[in-house]
């Protein structure tokens, strides 16, 4: 039986230009035997399977028709809540079990980094429909094909993209696409919907581009004649930045502004990624049709991928420069010829195995998380390793690591060295250490100093230390915090308490004994560890389970420094189910966050500055006799100003 072969379409950068240009010659030919009726029986005996886990009306159908008429079969799962992934299946399973059943696999994921694990889990080929808010690379293909087809040639057209430019996929395909092609890009965002800076730092670091971003008045205002377009760098012209003629940022050459304007872009708020839904729809813009009336956009087509909700307006529809119901159209055998062209470069054996680059080796466990919050390995962590590299920065207080999922950047601000067990705030200064760190397999990173000490790492160099207090103030503290949450409770038995591993976990044991020694109610108690790639709650006594739902929980940490473990803790805890209450207790509060979370219970506020640090020591049973419990405040020395060698 003939079969594909493992060639997989994840990111639009996965297709070389002239691989492109062949596809379109293909989509060319696909349409004119469409207009004539001509059959095609090309994929005669393949099957494809289309799994959409978010809604799809033309790439799915556009997808299937497609096939169809290259003579193949389809089979789907147009709804994944009816499929096994309602019951909890991974995806990396769904696609291993479909592979048996197609040749082919087109997936669509609400998560960044999907298709990624699709096509490696995958033994057949896939093809990325779209994941997330990331890419859309077949849509992108329809979108230069009708552009090509309009305009003749996609090298120099200035195209101005306008909309949700931060989550819409969609465009940020297009973008890698129109400038590996040599087009200039203006883009306009609405309501604050910029491009992300992942995709900004990959087109610099990449392509060496750079294009400008304005406002729709100020768009208008430039192709009315108020603006000029100014070329930053003559020797790339696609670089383009605008600028008023009364307040140019900078000297640069005078030069001809571009003729025209040959396409506005226009999306749709994607608001099925949004937070506040309301909110952003409020500042979100609508297309102004009187933008077309000027002499440099009499040419001007414009595109939509669709579908529209209110930017894009119904009487523009009969204008001949609206081609957005051709894109729509052009799905099928620009489809087509895809699925040709993986077929005729079988055939020739030219498809180029994909290597992607090693990720870093990091040398404790678990590997740090990405921090985006749609990344697939948010959701499908189970199975999933993290893997980073290292991504070019603007932030040089934080060492950037780019997730090999989703291609986003963590920012991370402490590191570590595993083999001297000490641990640094990042400056771009410890860059050489780090790359050579990497090479050695023996880099550590860390979200907090309080991850850091609680997985044994010390800081480079301690200033001076003092005790702020001893085992008495300690158990006079913990004595306050427990009468306060006795207070609190209606009713001390559905009091719980949980404590974050591992000093955390150490006084809600404490806080457990006081509790029971005053009410004579022995509350539940667990450990939760927010360091994993999933954070674990664990019953402590030996109880096998610990229910959440419906209890008062009392939340134990011995420090609030940043905020941000406090808030993860949070966060897990509700992934677990689902509280009556959540109040935050803590030894100390030192007064520097980052986030703003106040705690319920305080044993000590202890002002400190950040360079400062506090360390509460504590012991168990008979090990309190020969380190009593204690609280230290000491200053971190660093290590760049001491120009010493951090190994």
């Amino acid at each position: 039986m003939r079969r594909l072969p493992k060639y997989d379409l994840v990111s639009i950068e996965d297709l070389a230009i002239p691989e492109i240009e062949r596809i379109f010659e293909l989509a060319d030919m696909f349409a004119e035997n469409l207009r004539d009726g001509v059959p095609s029986t090309r994929a005669g005996g393949l099957i494809m399977a289309t799994l959409f886990y978010e809604p799809s009306t033309r790439t799915r159908l556009s997808f299937e028709s497609a096939m169809n008429r290259l003579g193949g079969s389809v089979i789907s799962s147009a709804d994944m809540q009816a499929s096994s992934a309602a019951k909890g299946e991974s995806l990396a399973d769904t696609v291993r079990v479909v592979s048996a059943y197609a040749d082919l696999i087109v997936v669509r994921h609400p998560c960044d980094g999907a298709a990624r694990v699709a096509a490696e889990y995958a033994p057949v080929p896939v093809i990325n429909a779209g994941d997330g808010s990331r890419e859309h690379p077949t849509q992108t293909l329809c979108d230069l094909y009708i552009l090509r087809r309009k305009k003749g040639d996609l090298k120099g057209l200035t195209v101005a993209i306008c909309g949700d430019l931060k989550f819409g996929r969609t465009v940020h395909s297009l973008i890698y696409a129109l400038a590996r092609f040599g087009a200039n890009i203006v883009a306009v965002p609405y309501g604050g919907m910029d491009v992300p800076d992942y995709v900004l730092e990959r087109l610099a670091a990449e392509r060496n581009y750079k294009f400008s971003t304005v406002t729709i008045d100020e768009l208008k205002s430039s192709f009315a004649g108020g603006l000029d377009a100014l070329y930053l760098t003559p020797s790339a012209p696609h670089q383009m930045a605008l600028f008023t003629s009364e307040n140019p940022l900078e000297k640069v050459p005078e030069v001809r502004p571009p003729a025209a304007l040959d396409a506005f872009y226009v999306t749709r708020l994607q608001k099925e990624r949004l937070a506040d839904k309301d909110r952003a729809a409020q500042g979100y813009g609508h297309f102004d049709v009187r933008a077309l009336r000027t002499s440099r956009t009499q040419e001007a087509v414009v595109m939509h991928p669709l579908p529209r909700t209110d930017e894009l307006a119904y009487e523009l529809d009969t204008d001949p420069r609206a081609v957005y119901f051709e894109q729509a159209a052009a799905g099928v055998p620009v489809r087509m010829a895809l699925v040709a062209w993986m077929l005729e470069s079988a055939a020739r054996e030219v498809l180029r195995p994909q290597a992607p680059e090693p990720p870093i080796s990091f040398k404790h466990e678990p590997a740090p998380r990405c921090a985006h919050p749609t990344c697939i390995t948010r959701s499908e962590g189970s199975y999933l390793r993290p893997r980073f590299r290292l991504a070019s920065g603007s932030n040089r207080s934080r060492l950037a690591l780019r997730c090999g999922f989703c291609e986003r950047d963590s920012r991370v601000e402490y590191v570590g060295h595993a083999t001297s067990h000490r641990y640094y705030h990042f400056d771009e200064n410890l860059s050489g250490y780090v790359r050579q760190w990497i090479e050695e397999g023996t880099l550590a990173v860390f979200e907090s100093v309080k991850e850091a000490e609680e997985r044994g790492y010390e800081p480079y160099k301690r200033g001076p230390q003092r005790e702020i207090m001893n085992a008495a103030e300690i158990a006079r503290a913990c004595e306050a915090i427990a009468a306060q949450a006795i207070a609190d409770a209606a009713d001390p038995t559905a009091i719980a308490i949980v404590g974050v591993v591992s000093r955390g976990a150490m006084l809600a044991m404490r806080l457990r004994d006081l509790i029971e020694a005053q009410t004579g109610v022995r509350p539940p108690c667990a450990a939760l560890d927010v360091y994993g790639g999933d954070p674990r709650l664990r019953a402590i006594d030996g109880a096998e389970t610990f229910n959440v739902d419906g209890r008062a929980i009392v939340l134990v940490d011995d420090v609030i420094n940043s905020g941000w473990t406090v808030q993860r803790a949070m966060t897990a805890l509700w992934q677990h189910g689902r509280p009556a209450a959540v109040k935050l207790a803590v030894l100390i509060d030192r007064g520097y966050r980052a986030v703003p979370i106040r705690p319920n219970y305080v044993g000590r506020n202890i002002p400190t500055t950040r360079a400062e640090r506090v360390q509460v020591r504590l012991g168990i049973g008979a090990e309190t006799r020969k380190n009593p419990d204690r609280v230290l405040l000491y200053s971190m020395v660093d290590s760049l100003r001491e120009r010493e060698s951090p190994t």
